[in-house]
């Protein structure tokens, strides 16, 4: 069920743009528990999910088919990251490793190899992210730790003594020169991935666990989501929030971390990657006249999908079934041409669903 704007949200559509109209194309049953990540291949062709059951499956999003799955870990994966070039797969699992896996051997073979086996935390990962470059991965974990791994020699480059909470999240700029890492001790720190420097600390004014925080594609912002229920974006060079995305009653992310996406747009919509003003500096993300809505799953099992210029909800999607109680939203991922949506869900629905817009 796609649900638009009630009309105290604001108009029914946005000035000079249009609204999504995203809607459930297939729910898709791989995982025996909880979906805890996904992604698509960088041609939007393949999705790929991980779960709490520690398998990995790969689907074609366009006809909701499964094409194959292999048991990665023993333990729960609790995130995934595909390399920029598309030629590895990286797991992050409750058993304290990360598995470095080939495309290739993922989509063909049914107990794949993996190349690297990462050991150096201490306690289950929470999140793995590959450099721009596809040579390094960062990891986060309940040991408090990141850590950037070498991924031919699959050694430790160097260890972030990072936060003192577990650290939900991790990424890169887009040169490959900083990192990022999130932590539920309420914390975002910028790091130079070179010397292991902490070069900026931001924090959040409820002191609540941040549970996502990425670049923007320009590296210019942050955008980061914390537990209570609140979406923010932030410029890295003053550490001011620029915006702040919340939707009472809609949006609920207080228990389980709720991930953000950024959405490409679809011809026709605002550009809205200009953070305050027209003349204000972009978030970097702007292709052929597009513009970039942010999504975000909740704990009610919608997903809530935002215009950032107004701040207004201009979609909300959630499940037609009325018989079905929602399960969690905490795997989302968008396509590269934006007409698609995954939602991961907890248990007990344990599903996919995938959301089109064709419009």
């Amino acid at each position: 069920m796609a649900i638009q704007p009630s009309p105290e949200a604001g108009p029914s559509t946005p000035p000079n743009g249009r609204l999504p109209n995203y809607k459930l194309c297939h729910s898709l049953s791989g995982h025996s528990r909880a979906v805890t990540a996904c992604c698509f291949s960088a041609d939007g062709s393949e999705l790929i999910s991980a779960g709490a059951d520690g398998t990995v499956n790969i689907w074609d999003p366009k006809v909701g088919a499964h094409k194959s799955s292999f048991q990665a870990h023993r333990a729960g994966i609790n995130d995934i990251s595909l390399s920029p070039d598309s030629l590895y797969l990286a797991t992050a699992s409750d058993d304290n490793t990360i598995l470095v896996f080939h495309t290739t051997s993922t989509s063909t073979a049914r107990h794949p190899t993996p190349l690297r086996r990462l050991v150096g935390h201490t306690a289950p990962v929470l999140s793995v992210a590959f450099s721009p470059k596809s040579n390094l991965v960062v990891s986060g974990s309940i040991d408090e730790s990141a850590i950037i791994w070498d991924v031919r020699g699959g050694r430790v480059l160097r260890t972030l003594p990072a936060h003192s909470d577990m650290v939900w999240t991790v990424g890169w700029d887009n040169e490959g020169g900083m990192v990022i890492t999130g932590s539920a001790d309420g914390l975002i720190r910028l790091w130079d991935a070179s010397t292991g420097q902490c070069l900026k600390t931001l924090d959040n004014e409820s002191n609540s666990p941040f549970s996502y925080a990425a670049f923007t594609p320009s590296s210019t912002f942050l955008l980061s989501s914390t537990l209570s229920s609140t979406i923010r974006i932030h410029n890295i060079y003053t550490s001011k929030v620029l915006k702040t995305l919340r939707a009472p009653g809609t949006l609920v992310s207080e228990r389980f971390p709720c991930p953000v996406v950024i959405i490409p747009a679809l011809e026709g919509s605002t550009p809205l990657d200009r953070p305050d003003k027209p003349d204000a500096p972009r978030l970097g993300y702007s292709v052929d006249s597009r513009a970039a809505w942010i999504g975000s799953g909740s704990e009610n099992g919608k997903f809530v999908i935002w215009e950032l210029s107004s701040r207004r909800v201009i979609q909300v999607l959630e499940t037609p079934e009325p018989s079905t109680i929602p399960s969690p939203i905490v795997a989302v991922a968008a396509s590269p041409d934006g007409r698609t949506i995954v939602t991961g869900h907890l248990e007990p629905e344990k599903v996919i669903r995938i959301w089109r817009d064709d419009a």
